[in-house]
């Protein structure tokens, strides 16, 4: 068995040297032409310095020339930092200083946000026809060397960068044909962006791994969207409720366009019910499947597919093979499914990183003892063995001695006719601890009031959990990685308050 994330692609491109594996616009490489451009990388990294172990970072936009130039990284033996392009320079900075960098892979729209911290490699250079690598030492690495350093969001404090080792890439990739059953006639569609474990983790190396093609669009538009799944014969698209709510909705979208899609995935926030159905009418033939994962946890923890997801829209799914979900009370893990067991999940097994990057306390505090991964999302597992995320820790309402659930709360208010997106959060309330209150973007040409919002919400929720408070925005305030920053909603003033 390939051991290694180079080894990966070097085995796809002996199996599969003619097949298409990167794709974008009208640029089609071979798995021949990738492992070559990416020994070529190779080579030019070793001949600038690099060494085993050296923190090489990506600072680029999606397309092919990152793909190759990531898996040109992991064949010369270095880690690679991926940078969230959307981080201010400063932030940049701050992730290139705390790896130490020994250089930087930009592109013409990246290189202007990049700080002058240590060396800048363009990738149009680093990929150029050349001189390819005779050796190849990332093909030598250990299973628990490090491949990537993933920087997590930071909502609060500097984010921390996560150690995902060769063996929890190589895992994952496995996970990707034997659990979601992706096969090398598969061709999906990466708009999700490589910065992410989803991007680069699941789709770059889990799909090359089984010899499929992967398609890339740079940036998300619903016409892009609509033509490249047409025109690419995608079979496999993975990315948020939102990208396919937008193109349902284009006057344009005809799902006879679309028969070769096999797979939507969703990746583990709540989807409103009538979403997933409007949802699975409008594109019979296609499978939705929702998955729950970290980048802690490398990328895959959990997945639900077709019926299994269609009859408990409330669940990310069951462990994948090889990984343990527990739910810890009193800092003990209960393995045993009990759906009236609700604490923090818990996740053991190869997908587990090795830590963060150069912090020893924030490794100890998430990378417990036994090897159980302390995820920070509160939820429960049920009779079955389906996992359901109910909060994150930090997010969870206390009113009156009750827990409150933000989660719970947003899947409801999101199937309301008018509201478009929903967020709710806590805030401090003098008699009970805290109140709910309910950020909402509505749908166009729509209004949302309080108490239209409570009577939608009065037979589905308990009195207690009904927003008491209602907030409404244009849009929701989201990180550079696309998380919503709840502590800012907690502080808008608000549209309209119940006693």
């Amino acid at each position: 068995m390939t051991s290694t994330v180079g080894g990966l692609l070097i085995r796809s491109a002996h199996r599969r040297p003619d097949a298409a594996a990167l794709i974008e616009g009208d640029t089609v490489l071979s798995y021949a032409d990738e492992a070559a451009a990416a020994r070529r990388v190779a080579w030019r990294l070793h001949a600038g310095g690099v060494r085993p172990g050296d923190r090489v970072a990506l600072a680029l936009t999606n397309g092919w020339r990152y793909a190759v130039a990531y898996a040109g990284v992991q064949l010369a033996g270095a880690t690679a930092v991926l940078v969230n392009t959307r981080f201010a320079p400063p932030e940049i900075e701050y992730v290139l200083r705390d790896c130490g960098a020994t250089a930087v892979i930009v592109d013409a729209e990246t290189a202007p946000g990049v700080p002058s911290v240590c060396p800048q490699w363009d990738v149009t250079d680093l990929t150029a026809p050349g001189e390819e690598a005779a050796e190849l030492p990332g093909l030598s690495a250990a299973p628990g060397d490090i491949a990537n350093i993933l920087y997590t969001s930071g909502t609060t404090g500097r984010p921390k960068g996560a150690l995902q080792t060769h063996g929890n890439v190589v895992f994952n990739a496995s996970t990707v044909g034997s659990v979601l059953g992706v096969t090398h006639a598969d061709r999906t569609l990466v708009v999700a962006p490589m910065f992410h474990a989803t991007g680069i983790v699941s789709q770059v190396v889990g799909f090359g791994a089984q010899g499929a093609a992967r398609v890339f669009q740079p940036r998300f538009t619903v016409q892009g969207l609509r033509e490249s799944l047409m025109t690419h014969r995608i079979t496999f698209f993975a990315g948020v409720t939102a990208m396919i709510h937008l193109m349902l909705r284009d006057p344009a979208f005809d799902p006879g366009d679309l028969p070769d899609l096999r797979t939507v995935c969703f990746g583990g926030a709540p989807v409103a019910e009538a979403f997933l159905a409007e949802a699975a009418k409008r594109l019979p033939g296609v499978t939705f499947a929702n998955v729950w994962g970290l980048t802690e946890a490398t990328s895959i923890v959990t997945y639900a597919p077709g019926e299994q997801w269609l009859d408990r829209p409330w669940t990310v799914g069951r462990p994948v093979t090889g990984v343990e979900v527990a739910v810890a009370v009193d800092g003990e893990p209960r393995t045993a499914p009990d759906p009236d067991l609700v604490g923090e999940l818990w996740v053991r097994g190869p997908v587990v990183a090795a830590g963060y990057w150069a912090r020893p306390e924030a490794t100890a505090e998430t990378f417990g003892a036994d090897g159980w991964l302390h995820t920070g999302d509160v939820g429960r597992v049920d009779a079955d063995g389906y996992v359901q995320v109910l909060d994150r820790m930090k997010d969870m309402i206390i009113r009156g001695g009750e827990n409150v659930y933000s989660l719970e709360v947003e899947s409801v208010l999101a199937r309301h006719p008018a509201v478009l997106e929903v967020a709710v959060v806590g805030i401090p309330d003098e008699v009970m601890g805290e109140r709910v209150r309910a950020v909402v973007v509505p749908r166009q040409g729509e209004r949302v009031s309080l108490d239209g919002l409570r009577d939608w919400a009065a037979g589905h929720l308990a009195d207690y959990k009904l927003p008491v408070d209602l907030v409404t925005v244009d849009a929701l305030p989201r990180n550079a990685n696309g998380k919503v920053l709840k502590k800012r909603l907690a502080a808008t003033p608000p549209a309209g308050v119940r006693p």
